[in-house]
């Protein structure tokens, strides 16, 4: 009998342990969850940069800011804005300063942002006709990844429903659906996770990726038509290669050498921008 009450006494104290252990992993899981959701939600938004304006990341760029004021240097792309960096420090009544920041709200109002070719004789010049090439021919394995990201696009409701009843099940846990606003913070994963693919297709200017295009951009002075090569579209741009702009004033402020006709990739706003014809090659 002493035998029985020992074994029975380390059993109730062996278990009162393990009831301790789970009372902590059920006050702990749930900050856990809440510090990893928040962790992984700052990083999914660090990284939901337009796909099209993310591809002039680190690229030296000329752009209008202001009315009348024309700013160079290399650019920076956040999902929270742009940074340009100068080639030179710009002189400013107050000092020396080393680059402009553009927050969102300023970046949206940017009707274009261009990017110069290089020189045909030089390397970089060799890679941008070896990519200019590629856009207007593409191969199998790029033809094949498009077409599932179209697919992924067409589905995409679909694909975040689904992705959003996973992870609200998970919520469901008991664990951690003692956590405030569980099912908030798993949308938000859910959402975040749909936004990290580029989800503008439209049937029309997919077809004419890689194909020789006309904008027609809007102006204080009227309608400007420029022709060029569509490389891609997102939601707000339109990314359009090898243009040649014919606009002397445009001329003025991105070639300052002058000279014969000098060709650009650009970023248009597709807030200003759209694109009106199709041309034969």
């Amino acid at each position: 009998m002493q035998d029985i009450s020992k074994n029975s006494l380390v059993f109730r104290t062996n278990f009162n342990k393990v009831n301790k252990i789970m009372e902590s992993l059920a006050f702990w899981l749930p900050l856990v969850f809440l510090f990893l959701s928040a962790l992984f939600g700052t990083a999914l938004k660090r990284r939901a940069r337009d796909h099209c304006l993310k591809k002039l990341d680190r690229n030296k760029v000329i752009l209008p800011y202001g009315s009348e004021d024309w700013q160079r240097g290399e650019v920076r792309i956040f999902a929270q804005g742009i940074e340009l960096l100068y080639t030179e420090p710009q002189k400013q009544p107050f000092g020396k300063v080393n680059s402009l920041v553009i927050h969102p709200h300023e970046v949206e109002k940017i009707p274009f942002i261009i990017r110069p070719a290089p020189k045909e004789d030089t390397r970089a010049g060799v890679m941008w006709s070896k990519e200019l090439f590629l856009i207007r021919n593409p191969s199998f394995t790029d033809k094949v990844f498009r077409v599932i990201l179209n697919f992924y696009n067409m589905l995409r409701d679909a694909f975040g429903q689904a992705a959003q009843t996973i992870i609200g099940a998970m919520s469901k846990d008991s664990s951690v659906s003692k956590v405030k606003n569980a099912d908030k913070r798993m949308n938000e994963i859910g959402s975040g996770l749909t936004e990290l693919v580029p989800n503008a297709w439209e049937p029309i200017l997919e077809k004419y990726r890689g194909q020789a295009i006309v904008v027609e951009r809007k102006t204080s002075e009227g309608m400007v038509k420029e022709a060029g090569v569509l490389e891609d579209y997102s939601s707000k741009y339109l990314l359009v290669r090898q243009v040649a702009f014919k606009d002397s004033k445009i001329a003025k402020f991105v070639d300052g050498q002058g000279g014969g006709p000098k060709l650009y990739d650009v970023l248009y706003s597709r807030a200003t921008t759209i694109i009106r014809n199709t041309l034969i090659d």
